[in-house]
């Protein structure tokens, strides 16, 4: 088991490499967005659609190599990348924690808190049996779910204390 964290690069509020992988980039407001760079490629990440809920990984070319598509009640969901069809699934009922599988298949471990200097711990069994892309568009993902899970707890708490 090979334990990797997303972290903020010296000197860059906005950089994050995850060590033998690749970095991201996060960009916009409330960084929804990210550039990611790994084996000398590069992905823009970006939420789509009418709610922003779906996340968007595209290549240079301008070509969509993958897909968050959330489930609608329960957390997780379907990731499609380079068109494999992979579930991102809860493993936690306390903790923004998501495992990537495939089939029955459990690829990569991956703790999300959202924002701060570490704000995703990814777990992996073999680093080579997962592409760096989509291992950083999962930790942008579940940082992103983190984050969505983070900001809708303070807005209960909140409402609890004033209401």
């Amino acid at each position: 088991m090979v334990d990797l964290e997303l972290t903020r690069a010296p000197g860059d509020r906005r950089k994050y490499w995850l060590e033998g992988i690749g970095s991201l980039r996060l960009e916009g407001f409330a960084s929804r967005a990210a550039t990611a760079e790994a084996d000398g490629a590069t992905w823009s990440f970006r939420r789509v659609g009418f709610w922003r809920r779906r996340i968007e990984a595209v290549d240079r070319l301008g070509t969509v190599v993958g897909e968050f598509d959330p489930h609608g009640l329960r957390r997780g969901g379907t990731v499609s990348w380079a068109g494999r069809e992979l579930m991102l699934r809860a493993a936690s009922s306390w903790r923004e924690r998501y495992a990537l599988g495939d089939g029955g298949r459990e690829l990569a471990l991956l703790d999300g808190k959202g924002w701060g200097r570490r704000p995703v711990r990814v777990s992996v069994d073999d680093v080579a049996a997962v592409e760096p892309g989509l291992l950083l568009f999962a930790a942008f993902v579940v940082r992103g779910l983190a984050s969505d899970a983070s900001s809708a707890a303070a807005g209960a708490s909140t409402a609890a204390t004033t209401g």
